[in-house]
């Protein structure tokens, strides 16, 4: 069991802090290595990957990966095709990573706008999707590496000109994101169900 001196470090070490010693706790002292990593901002999510690949996303939506364990990080924004070609009220960058637990190797990038990328080799190549629209939030299939269901947020939750109410609509895809058709509108919460082709959803009704 970890002791409360390793769990803190692991702590600083998600937190991606990078430092030897912090508030009296000496993680090297415990055998913990540290190494220092600067990025443009604070971390907003980690994904580890087989292999010794990691990704690390920052608040300023920048990607960063690591292929050795988190040793040395790049920036691999000019990986990512039109990264930066969002026009409001959409945004640069990238807004979630979403790993594959059905293959290890994969991963999706939900972009600030309309434009997504996959990595099918831990990010030593990128791939770009053109969903044609923004997408609200990402679930990955547990054991079809292919399947995806992602929500679709109205046009009235970008802009407050917009006629009609902020709403979501369920989509799923098939093929890794290279496509998608809708399967329910109006959803509020949504997962891929315990049986391989179902999905488990709740939905309302507008009001008339």
């Amino acid at each position: 069991m970890a002791t409360p001196m390793a769990l803190a470090c692991l702590s600083l070490l998600l937190a991606a802090i990078g430092v030897a010693a912090v508030e009296g706790i000496d993680c090297r002292s415990i055998g913990l290595r540290v190494t220092e990593v600067y990025m443009d901002a604070p971390i907003k999510d980690i994904v580890w990957l087989e292999g010794q690949v990691v990704f690390a996303l920052t608040t300023k939506r920048t990607l960063y990966r690591s292929s050795d364990d988190g040793r040395k990080f790049t920036n691999v924004m000019s990986m990512l095709q039109d990264s930066d070609t969002a026009e409001p009220p959409f945004h640069d960058g990238v807004d979630a990573m979403y790993p594959s637990d059905a293959d290890s190797k994969r991963l999706f990038l939900q972009g600030g706008g309309k434009t997504h990328w996959v990595t099918y080799d831990r990010g030593e190549s990128f791939l770009r999707r053109r969903a044609h629209m923004p997408l609200g939030g990402v679930k990955m299939h547990k054991t079809q590496a292919d399947y995806m269901l992602a929500s679709r947020m109205s046009e009235k939750c970008y802009s407050r000109a917009k006629a009609g109410e902020c709403d979501q609509d369920l989509y799923v895809s098939y093929d890794f994101g290279t496509s998608f058709r809708r399967a329910v509108r109006r959803v509020s919460q949504y997962d891929w169900g315990p049986s391989e082709n179902t999905v488990i959803y709740s939905a309302y009704s507008a009001r008339g």
